[in-house]
């Protein structure tokens, strides 16, 4: 039979691990990334836009502030926006995903552009990027390169600006 200290040492171990184990579990969980993928294009394609689902299980708002890879001569982060009839996409300085929140980049709305690639990933291939937030973290997903419906049939209604 346990003596009382002895089972005050045994509870306050089993507290200690519960309270190790929830913290681990929580911090893995802050910000997940799901559904990363790439519009695939032609081989000529000068930019391909990336998107996903940004979960953010913190309770502080965060902000992804830049992504990088290899083999892209820039990346930038984008918002597409109906300015007076006219879809036009916006450089984004980052990425705002609230508190206990999702961002969803998806086309016609927030997504990630890879501009001047060294070549064109084909469908299937994995594009891995590096994806920095302002609070001090990064992750790298891998996007998966797939097809992806067109949000606009005339690209010409299409303007870019900064």
């Amino acid at each position: 039979m346990f003596n009382k200290t002895a089972t005050t040492i045994f509870v306050l171990i089993a507290l200690l691990g519960m309270n190790t184990s929830f913290a681990m579990s929580h911090k893995s969980t802050g910000i997940v990334i799901q559904d990363p993928w790439v519009r695939s294009a032609p081989p000529n394609a000068p930019a391909l836009g990336a998107f996903m689902q940004i979960h953010n299980n913190t309770n502080q708002d965060v902000k992804l502030i830049s992504a990088h890879a290899k083999a892209y001569g820039q990346i930038q982060l984008h918002r597409t926006i109906n300015d007076n009839g006219m879809m036009t996409m916006v450089e984004q300085e980052f990425m705002p995903i609230l508190a206990n929140k999702k961002l969803h980049l998806k086309p016609g709305s927030w997504h990630i552009m890879l501009i001047n690639p060294d070549r064109v990933p084909s469908e299937g291939e994995v594009v891995a990027l590096k994806l920095l937030f302002d609070n001090g973290t990064s992750q790298i997903a891998n996007f998966k390169v797939r097809k992806g419906k067109m949000m606009m049939k005339n690209h010409q209604h299409m303007k870019h600006s900064k």
